[in-house]
């Protein structure tokens, strides 16, 4: 059974179909159009299904955002995805492709991938952090994704980690966002007025870093700080010793990976068991693709 998956993003919208093994077919990548996100997903949608012989039988969507899963719609997304709060994404879908859709926050999505065919295949319980242009958490409880009322489980991006710190796109003051996104790194070389290029990429600051230049290693271990510091949080709240880290930053994870392995060490007596995600940024596309799968099954049986 081939499926859809749509992972729409702050930066980028990745879509794709993959077949009944988690292949993907083929693939489309496109910036993220903030003026009109309807139409681009439609677009994106429509542009896969004429490409090549698959016969497609469900469509899954990923998105950043507290999402209503019953309801298909976006219950709250801040101002990385513009107008996209109320949007009825399943029906908009439904009605124009005549498939059944599913919709989903991206990061529970991506999780449900490591644990179909990713890395945490063996693991019922664990926490999957997406470090990109925000931050979100995916978490699996005794294998089943836990989503919270109205989608809100796993923003852990705006527990507020730094009282009355950076103002965040949601409105209140000192998010974990804001010190352990990609776009918290992008503030901080902004803040070092001209210390080093303000255009430099996250990747680039890690290597930077890695090469032993000052700014970048303070810049680097404030970082890695924050993330050990929150991650401990909440293992402590959920008890849950497994986590799974993912998103864009992952990328770069060859210069950072065993200094956040340190850090954890020196913050806890009992350091969690971090692995990274096998199925690096795609993650959220496929966990789309394959909950649309599991969807028009589950839509078959009740026939």
């Amino acid at each position: 059974m081939n499926t859809i998956g749509v992972d729409i993003g702050g930066t980028k919208v990745k879509a794709g179909i993959i077949d009944q093994a988690g292949r993907l077919l083929t693939h489309i990548e496109e910036e993220t159009n903030k003026q009109d996100l309807k139409t681009q997903l439609l677009s994106v949608i429509e542009c896969l299904l004429k490409q090549g012989p698959y016969e497609v039988h469900g469509i899954g969507i990923a998105t950043a955002g507290r999402v209503n899963v019953e309801k298909g719609l976006i219950h709250y997304a801040t101002s990385n995805l513009p107008g996209w709060t109320g949007t009825r994404v399943r029906e908009l879908v439904e009605e124009r492709f005549g498939l059944p859709a599913v919709v989903d926050n991206d990061a529970n999505l991506a999780a449900y991938a490591e644990m179909e065919i990713g890395s945490a295949t063996q693991d019922g319980n664990f926490i999957l952090i997406t470090l990109g242009t925000g931050i979100g958490a995916g978490i699996i409880i005794n294998g089943m994704l836990h989503r919270g009322e109205n989608g809100g489980a796993g923003e852990i991006g705006h527990m507020v980690f730094m009282p009355g710190g950076r103002l965040c796109n949601c409105g209140k003051r000192g998010c974990w966002e804001q010190y352990v996104s990609g776009t918290a790194l992008s503030m901080d070389i902004k803040e070092q007025g001209g210390l080093l290029k303000e255009n430099i990429r996250p990747d680039e600051l890690f290597k930077l870093a890695n090469e032993n230049h000052p700014i970048a290693v303070q810049i680097v271990d404030r970082y890695i700080t924050n993330l050990a510091i929150g991650m401990v949080s909440l293992q402590n709240i959920l008890g849950i010793d497994c986590f799974v880290i993912g998103g864009g930053v992952i990328n770069s994870s060859q210069y950072w990976w065993e200094q956040l392995l340190t850090n954890l060490n020196k913050v806890t007596d009992r350091p969690p068991l971090v692995r990274k995600a096998m199925l690096r940024n795609d993650a959220g596309m496929l966990g789309a693709a394959l909950m649309a799968r599991k969807n028009a099954k589950d839509k078959r049986r009740g026939a």
